[in-house]
């Protein structure tokens, strides 16, 4: 495996993640300031409206990824250039297909939302500019599909951060020239310009390098395109369950019970998102190697990275359990915490989707896209069936105890098994990592137990902050002893940073 394109590949996922929150934290307070209130509150609700453009796309840039990393591992070069065409047509359709669907959209928003959008400043151009470049967006993760299906994952990190921080100063600049809502949009179309012309450039030069040619082919297109009727099934079920949870509890509980749930949620699905993005970065290479039939390099590799991925989580879900009642309160208030069982029942989901998710990435990147749909379509009716009813009768407590139950007897069992039944996860690994996880666990219960204790005795009740960075310290210390008193390749790992950082030194 290459390690120089999956540190890249790194830098593209969380690069992309963390520039867009670090985004979210300057930016806000600037449209509070420079945007009416009435039209800012109006273009949040619209432009989320506008979201449901991106429901046109079926996942092409994740199979052209897939697709093209394993053709390329095969030394394919013409195959892949058919590929490459068939995926850039694809991309014109869903942006001409999303455009007229945002266009519908548009002028249904007054019915949709009871408002007359005409009579908030800049709003209606500002949401038609959205449009455009929202479109334009969908074409950009074909190209990116592409990009890292040849492994040029340096240039995708490159142009996403890039382009990010374009949408900063853009904003910024027409926020200060006094646009208000239009240098929203504006910052949208420019980004969206900039990181597709980055990336087709990109990809013509590793192309013609390897003295591929772009070639659009009929027969070939209706092949590829085979592949959408299931994954577009899947990612519009998935779409629709992954907000069913608030929709229902939005019918059976108060709005300020909604709005406690989501605030107790926001920060865990947040790093979920974080954690994920360890496996989404793994499936370029995996894919390739695939091609190259790599197998008996691939099965420690994905044993190793899944043991990796699984500290981590863990770690970060005992993180939470220490300090999660402090942050709540330090942030919004002791009144908005949902409770002990609440969150005992969030960290339990927390772990097994995460587990399930990485699984889930594997299996698609080695090909198994097809069951994978499938398996989507039907866990994901059986959820949006299952949530109504643990709403409905139990509330919070119940969406959250469905999430959790599909997530340990679905996502957790069923994605483990694919890639078990595909050949690339052993026995052995799952024994190794099972016999090495019970005790960690274990450890960090106790650990977590007497921080917790030994924090309410020191420090005075007030005191969220030092409690929280106090904590957070001693059980950061406690875990990664922990570990390198337990595992070997960890330990050597840290050996060869600390070799790496004496000899930079010397």
């Amino acid at each position: 495996m290459d390690k120089k394109i999956l540190r890249w590949n790194f830098v593209f996922q969380y690069g992309w993640v963390i520039t867009n929150i670090i985004n979210s934290i300057l930016l806000l307070p600037l449209y509070i300031k420079f945007i009416d209130t009435n039209t800012l509150g109006v273009w949040l609700a619209t432009s989320g409206i506008l979201y449901w453009m991106t429901i046109i796309d079926p996942g092409v840039g994740e199979v052209l990824q897939q697709k093209i990393a394993e053709l390329r591992g095969k030394n394919e070069h013409g195959e892949i250039g058919n590929t490459v065409g068939s995926g850039l047509f694809a991309s014109m359709l869903i942006l001409f297909l999303s455009v007229v669907l945002g266009i519908v959209v548009y002028f249904l928003l007054g019915t949709i939302i009871n408002k007359d959008v005409s009579q908030y400043p800049n709003l209606s151009n500002a949401l038609f500019i959205t449009i455009i470049s929202t479109g334009l967006s969908l074409v950009s993760f074909t190209l990116t599909g592409i990009n890292q299906g040849l492994h040029n994952s340096a240039q995708v990190a490159i142009s996403s951060l890039t382009a990010n921080l374009l949408f900063l100063l853009v904003n910024i600049l027409f926020l200060y020239m006094g646009h208000g809502v239009m240098s929203i949009a504006i910052a949208n179309l420019s980004r969206a310009i900039y990181i597709n012309l980055y990336n087709f450039i990109s990809l013509k030069k590793v192309l013609g390098i390897a003295e591929t040619k772009i070639d659009f082919n009929v027969e070939h297109f209706k092949k590829f395109i085979k592949i959408f009727s299931f994954t577009s099934l899947s990612k519009i079920i998935t779409g629709i369950a992954n907000s069913m949870d608030m929709l229902v509890l939005a019918r059976f509980v108060s709005p300020a019970l909604v709005t406690v749930y989501e605030i107790n949620k926001r920060p865990i699905s947040l790093t979920n998102s974080l954690i994920g993005r360890h496996s989404v970065a793994l499936m370029p290479l995996i894919s390739h190697a695939k091609g190259m039939n790599e197998k008996a390099s691939v099965v420690p590799f994905i044993g190793t990275q899944f043991k990796l991925y699984v500290y981590a989580t863990v770690f970060v879900l005992f993180m939470y359990a220490i300090n999660y009642f402090n942050l709540i309160n330090l942030w919004v208030g002791p009144d908005k915490f949902f409770g002990n069982n609440l969150l005992v029942l969030m960290l339990l989901y927390s772990f097994f989707y995460l587990i399930g998710y990485f699984m889930s990435n594997i299996s698609y990147a080695l090909g198994d896209i097809k069951v994978n749909s499938f398996y989507q379509v039907a866990k994901n009716l059986l959820f949006i069936i299952l949530v109504f009813l643990g709403a409905k009768y139990y509330g919070m407590i119940g969406t959250l105890a469905v999430s959790f139950g599909m997530a340990l007897l679905f996502d957790f069992f069923f994605f483990i098994y694919r890639v078990k039944k595909l050949g690339y996860l052993s026995v052995a690994t799952l024994k190794t990592l099972a016999a090495m996880l019970i005790p960690v666990i274990t450890v960090c219960f106790f650990i977590v137990w007497m921080i917790s204790m030994l924090i309410n005795m020191w420090f005075p009740s007030g005191m969220l902050l030092l409690k929280m960075i106090v904590s957070s310290t001693i059980f950061t210390l406690c875990f990664v002893t922990m570990l390198l008193m337990i595992d070997v390749h960890v330990r050597s790992q840290v050996k060869q940073l600390v070799s790496r950082l004496k000899f930079s030194f010397s």
